[in-house]
């Protein structure tokens, strides 16, 4: 089914922006939040409609919050959108809990100091075989676990007796 042709509502305007800036793909942010969340109803909310069926999605308050909460948009920022409910629990969620362990931004930075062809290179790798952005994710992270533990063992990377690579013999 095509899109209608009515745009989006201004608060999954809001969100698609800040994710794309952020250079996330919405199963990696949905998978950022703390309830469970997939990243095709992220993509119906930020669209406004299902695909499928062509009928409106609108964010419920508590999943706009969270979906906020998670790219790190102020209730000051989602209040000139007008879902007021989803700022007042947004600003509680402000208040009571923890934040994220580290902006999004931050987090990004690394892959972002690469060049194209070395992200490509990263990229490419994992779609030797199917799988799926979920699955990515997992192995990523997996994979960053091993380098941090290889790195608590061997001491700094930015050390250049340490400048083995992960894996390989000298």
């Amino acid at each position: 089914m095509g899109a209608p042709a009515t745009p989006p509502p201004p608060e999954a305007t809001l969100i698609r922006l800040v994710r794309e800036a952020s250079g996330l793909s919405p199963e990696t942010a949905a998978a950022r939040m703390e309830t469970r969340f997939s990243g095709s109803r992220w993509r119906q909310i930020e669209r406004g409609w299902r695909g499928d069926s062509g009928t409106p999605v609108i964010a419920p308050d508590v999943t706009l919050a969270q979906m906020a909460f998670t790219l790190g948009i102020s209730a000051d920022r989602l209040a000139d959108t007008g879902r007021d409910k989803a700022v007042e629990i947004l600003r509680e969620m402000e208040q009571s809990k923890v934040p994220p362990p580290a902006p999004i931004q931050e987090m990004a930075e690394p892959l972002a100091q690469l060049e194209e062809w070395q992200q490509k290179v990263i990229l490419n790798a994992l779609d030797e075989r199917p799988r799926s952005a979920r699955e990515k994710a997992l192995l990523l992270r997996t994979l960053a676990e091993q380098i941090e533990a290889q790195d608590d063992g061997n001491g700094s990377t930015d050390d250049p007796s340490n400048s083995k690579a992960p894996g390989r013999s000298a």
